[in-house]
């Protein structure tokens, strides 16, 4: 039996060490007054926490209600379905979409790559070019 996070071997060596601190002839009293204590405060607590159990089972039955309106007005308009089609048909649109966009990212890297490509091809050629003997330096 907990109380409070204390269990029973720690109640009793509370009690124990309230009796040897006290003293056997106060101890009955102070015990008394600790009851009261307890009693008063177990009541507030149980006052309080039906006071939220209340709020909590309004709560809830309101979402309920609201809940059952809700289905009700989907299956009664075809709303619920037509809200469905909706959704699926916008995800469609958006897969093509984002596949489109991975196909034109796609393309542009590889336009990327091939202008890369010439660009060294070329910077590559001028450079041997530049490093050849030329013809008029040869012939004299």
């Amino acid at each position: 039996m907990n109380i409070f996070g204390v269990g029973a071997s720690e109640a009793l060596l509370v009690l124990v060490l309230a009796l040897i601190v006290v003293g056997p002839q106060r101890f009955p009293e102070i015990a008394r007054q600790s009851g009261r204590w307890f009693k008063l405060a177990r009541g507030y607590t149980d006052e309080v926490m039906k006071d939220v159990r209340s709020a909590v089972d309004e709560i809830e039955q309101e979402i309920n209600v609201e809940a059952s309106d809700l289905r009700s007005l989907g299956d009664v308009s075809g709303i619920g379905s037509e809200l469905r089609s909706i959704r699926e048909d916008v995800e469609s649109v958006t897969k093509e979409a984002a596949t489109e966009a991975e196909t034109a990212v796609s393309s542009a890297e590889q336009s990327a790559n091939e202008t890369r490509a010439t660009t060294t091809i070329e910077s590559t050629d001028a450079s041997e070019s530049s490093l050849r003997p030329s013809k008029c330096s040869q012939d004299s």
